[in-house]
């Protein structure tokens, strides 16, 4: 967690993401917030095989993940019966889309298997291509439309 860096500042934060990002540790906290960057490559542990590990957990007892976030968004969603809502936010490039298929792919992975699931689970997987269309707009960076 990098609230926990002796010296909180946006060079120290730069750092500690490049050192992580060398390692091809692409996730950590700062707080409750899940920073990730996009490593441009498919990576281990991003499979939905690889969600397991995290089905059930707290974010505490697992290394930081988007899987971990998706847990415990899930786990309030059953718990509290409330809907919930995941912001995720960046540059062009910088993994949106990717994130967002990683949890939504969780969420189907964890969520069970009767007929009333497993309709809701095609709607939200069924939706990733209505979401690419609108993260692959004309921008400054980069001409993906």
């Amino acid at each position: 967690d990098m609230v926990l860096l002796p010296k909180l500042s946006e060079s120290e934060i730069s750092e500690n993401l490049k050192r992580r990002y060398g390692k091809d540790s692409i996730y950590t906290y700062i707080g409750a917030v899940l920073v990730s960057l996009n490593p441009y490559k498919k990576l281990p542990g991003t499979d939905t095989d690889s969600c397991q590990q995290y089905c059930g957990k707290y974010a505490h007892e697992v290394p930081p993940h988007i899987f971990a976030l998706a847990e415990a968004t899930y786990r309030t969603m059953i718990m509290e019966e409330e809907s919930q809502c995941v912001i995720i936010s960046g540059e062009s490039g910088a993994g949106k889309t990717e994130a967002s298929k990683s949890i939504m792919n969780y969420i189907a992975a964890v969520s069970g298997g009767n007929d009333g699931v497993q309709r809701v689970k095609n709607v939200i997987l069924d939706s990733n291509p209505l979401l690419e269309g609108f993260g692959n707009a004309k921008t400054l960076r980069n001409n993906n439309s």
